[in-house]
């Protein structure tokens, strides 16, 4: 039982810190209204790096799939209904992934949050394109698709690099 309230309790802290650091950015650069790509890019930066760092503090099964789902409420709360979408899949997804890989270690966070970030990214940028009527071309989705893992990959690798002096340092167990 007191292992169930850690991972809500973890789950929530990061989630919201994410979503705190996201708004921020989004609202900061205005991004969203320069392109629907832009958006999404920026903010596969630091909450992602939040939220990488999260996956590991938690360390636990079902830990990701927490972090997705509290994102999920959060921006339904504020009526973005294509990203809750969006972070409900990209929590499935990475649990999956964490499911074979683990939470903590070089190759797991990189995979886990590059799995995360191209599953947000893409997805949100799918789903509000269609909020908009507007098709996206095939070329450019998959660039930025790749774009999205990459920026996932190094934000995972800095997570571990984050995490691994949390451990050292005895911040983290």
């Amino acid at each position: 039982m007191q292992q169930r309230v850690r991972l809500w309790v973890f789950a929530a802290i990061f989630s919201v810190a994410s979503y705190v650091v996201s708004a921020g950015i989004s609202l900061g650069t205005a991004a969203y209204v320069a392109s629907i790509f832009l958006d999404p890019l920026l903010n596969l930066t630091v909450p992602l790096l939040i939220l990488s760092v999260g996956f590991q503090a938690i360390n636990e099964r079902w830990g990701a799939f927490a972090i997705g789902v509290i994102m999920a409420v959060l921006f339904a709360l504020i009526f973005m209904f294509f990203l809750t979408v969006a972070e409900l899949a990209a929590g499935l997804l990475t649990e999956a992934t964490a499911y074979f890989l683990g939470y903590r270690g070089l190759k797991a966070s990189v995979i886990n949050t590059a799995v995360y970030g191209v599953t947000e990214g893409a997805l949100s940028v799918y789903v509000g394109s269609l909020f908009l009527h507007y098709a996206i071309p095939a070329l450019p989705f998959t660039g930025f698709a790749v774009a999205f893992a990459l920026i996932g990959a190094l934000m995972g690798y800095l997570g571990q690099s984050v995490s691994s002096y949390m451990l050292r340092s005895r911040l983290m167990r």
